[in-house]
């Protein structure tokens, strides 16, 4: 019985370090894409703010260090609505009740809902990747911004091996 007790004393030990390490080397693994989106992301919010509507075309065109086309800027509203999608022209400025795809409903929502009361923040979710119809999990940077008094999401993100 006391060998029982042991054995099993033992698997529960391994079990609690494994698990920690593994989600470690999750994160790490990750880290150079992370690093890269938020810088994305910061460089094109900086350029929204100092450069206005220049900046935007530069976005909405993917010029200079925005035009890689798996880790693109998009720029979403307040109400979910992405007004600048790269990848995406044909849900550009259409409200998200018109989506017809519930995973890209489901994915403005947690956008929006992300950078309600703060302003910055990780987020995943499902999202087809560019030229693709089926769905992938994305992990995306966003970072709140004001233009012209109106609130606009601006994020970028990657697709995590699955």
């Amino acid at each position: 019985m006391r060998r029982f007790g042991f054995i099993l004393f033992a698997f529960a030990a391994c079990g609690l370090f494994i698990f920690p390490v593994s989600v470690m080397a999750q994160e790490t693994a990750y880290a150079k894409e992370r690093a890269a989106v938020q810088k994305l992301v910061d460089d094109a919010a900086e350029l929204v703010l100092v450069q206005g509507a220049e900046g935007l075309k530069m976005l909405e065109e993917q010029i200079g260090e925005f035009e890689d086309k798996e880790q693109y800027v998009f720029i979403t509203s307040e109400s979910g609505a992405d007004l600048i999608n790269p990848a995406f022209k044909d849900i550009e400025g259409m409200p998200v009740e018109t989506y017809s795809d519930p995973a890209q409903i489901a994915a403005q929502k947690t956008i929006v809902n992300a950078v309600k009361d703060k302003d910055t923040a990780w987020v995943e979710y499902l999202w087809p990747k560019p030229q693709e119809t089926t769905v992938s999990r994305k992990v995306a940077y966003l970072r709140k911004i004001m233009v012209n008094g109106k609130v606009r999401i601006v994020g970028a993100g990657f697709y995590p091996e699955q």
